[in-house]
């Protein structure tokens, strides 16, 4: 279980994972005319990564009636190659096998959010009453499935080392990604990043939350745990290029959203 899930937080993102949706409302398909044939079956183009939901059969053509041909187990993902007309069916692949037919509904798309390496960066506060600089590393930790979820999370570590007039302070914060959708029908992704030395470290601590959609590339603002430790950030959404640039822009955008109460809660605690 990811651990770093505040039980509120947590039922925020079941019920954003219990929305209705359609596997086929989220995949990135070719919006094109053309078509393809698979097992002698045509079909629109239809490209993405997908993870089953449950176990699921997988069948010769896109209906019930025909052969089952294997099984997969929930959690594994596959490649989808094309979608059927009617009837929500989705050709896919696995390891650039065509395997057969799977029912739409089965499907969620995925992400992949592990980072091969590690990063730095720098803030420096714009806020003259604040008058911080940090320097951090972030790196890439695990992928955790979410106890009572149908989702892995991303896990990665930001370490920061901060000064002001005030002193200098070392800390860490725990940041995420859900490789699965948390609003499926319109593919949305949640990116959070806590920090537990803000508030109490055990129930109560900082979290601030993004929405991002990977297809567009759109990042934005979705809300904080403790208000009284940051205000909005500006902007409150912005364009992204990769999923570390993601990670990467809303991490910083969190950062400077801090009010100096929470600056004043990190120094006292590294005293």
């Amino acid at each position: 279980m990811n651990k770093f899930f505040a039980p509120f937080w947590f039922m925020v993102l079941v019920y954003l994972w219990g929305m209705p949706a359609n596997a086929q409302e989220t995949q990135e398909t070719q919006e094109t005319q053309e078509t393809i044939t698979v097992m002698d079956v045509e079909l629109s183009p239809m490209s993405g990564v997908f993870e089953v939901t449950g176990d699921v059969n997988v069948r010769s053509g896109p209906d019930t009636k025909f052969k089952r041909v294997a099984g997969l187990k929930e959690g594994v993902r596959v490649r989808a190659i094309g979608k059927h007309a009617k009837g929500g069916w989705i050709a896919v692949s696995k390891d650039g096998e065509t395997l057969g037919f799977v029912f739409a509904k089965m499907l969620v798309p995925v992400v992949d959010g592990a980072l091969d390496e590690q990063f730095i960066g720098s803030f420096t506060s714009s806020n003259k009453e604040i008058g911080v600089a940090c320097g951090y590393r972030f790196r890439f930790e695990r992928k955790v499935k979410v106890e009572g979820a149908s989702f892995d999370t991303a896990d990665y570590e930001v370490r920061f080392r901060c000064a002001s007039a005030n002193g200098a302070a070392t800390f860490y914060a725990h940041m995420f990604l859900t490789e699965s959708p948390v609003i499926e029908r319109k593919g949305v992704h949640l990116i959070g990043l806590d920090v537990r030395s803000i508030g109490d470290g055990f129930e109560e601590y900082l979290t601030t939350r993004y929405f991002y959609h990977p297809k567009t590339g759109k990042v934005t603002f979705n809300g904080h745990s403790l208000p009284r430790f940051a205000t909005p950030p500006k902007p409150q959404s912005f364009e992204s290029t990769s999923i570390k640039d993601a990670l990467k822009q809303t991490l910083e955008g969190s950062v400077a959203s801090w009010t100096p109460k929470a600056w004043e809660t990190l120094f006292t605690k590294s005293e």
